[in-house]
C-alpha cells in the first residue's frame, strides 16, 4: 500500500473526508457522496485491537501524567491536563494512521437491493 494512501470509495474511488472516516465505527455505515454506495468498515477486528490499544495508551497516558505531575511538580492539576494533552495527541495519530491503512467494503444500491430480495 502506498504511503499516500487515504480512505475512499471502494467502487468509485471518491475521497472520504478524515471527519465522516473518523465517526465510522465498526457497526455503522455511510454513504458516498458521488455514486450513493454504502460505505462499511471491511477489516473489523483490526480496527477492535487498534481501539482497544488507543485506550489503553491514553488511559496509561493520563494516569501517568498525573502522577508525574503529582510527584514531580506537587500539582495533580498540571499533571492531568499533560496527560489528557498526550492522550488526545496519541489518538488523534492513531487515527490518521487507521485512516491512511484503512479497508473498506462498498455496496451500491442496486446491490443491497439484489441482497434484500434473496434474503426474503
Amino acid at each position: 500500500m502506498s504511503r499516500n494512501h487515504v480512505a475512499g470509495c471502494p467502487n468509485c474511488g471518491e475521497r472520504i473526508s478524515f471527519k465522516r472516516f473518523v465517526q465510522l465505527y465498526n457497526f455503522s455505515a455511510t454513504n458516498c457522496g458521488h455514486c450513493n454506495a454504502r460505505i462499511e468498515i471491511s477489516n473489523r477486528t483490526g480496527n477492535t485491537i487498534i481501539a482497544a490499544v488507543s485506550g489503553i495508551l491514553s488511559g496509561v497516558s493520563v494516569v501517568y501524567g498525573a502522577y508525574l505531575g503529582q510527584r514531580l511538580f506537587d500539582s495533580l492539576i498540571l499533571g492531568l491536563f499533560a496527560g489528557i494533552a498526550i492522550g488526545a495527541l496519541l489518538i488523534t495519530v492513531i487515527c490518521k494512521i487507521i485512516y491512511r491503512r484503512s479497508r473498506l467494503l462498498g455496496r451500491t444500491p442496486s446491490q443491497r437491493i439484489s441482497e434484500a430480495a434473496r434474503a426474503a
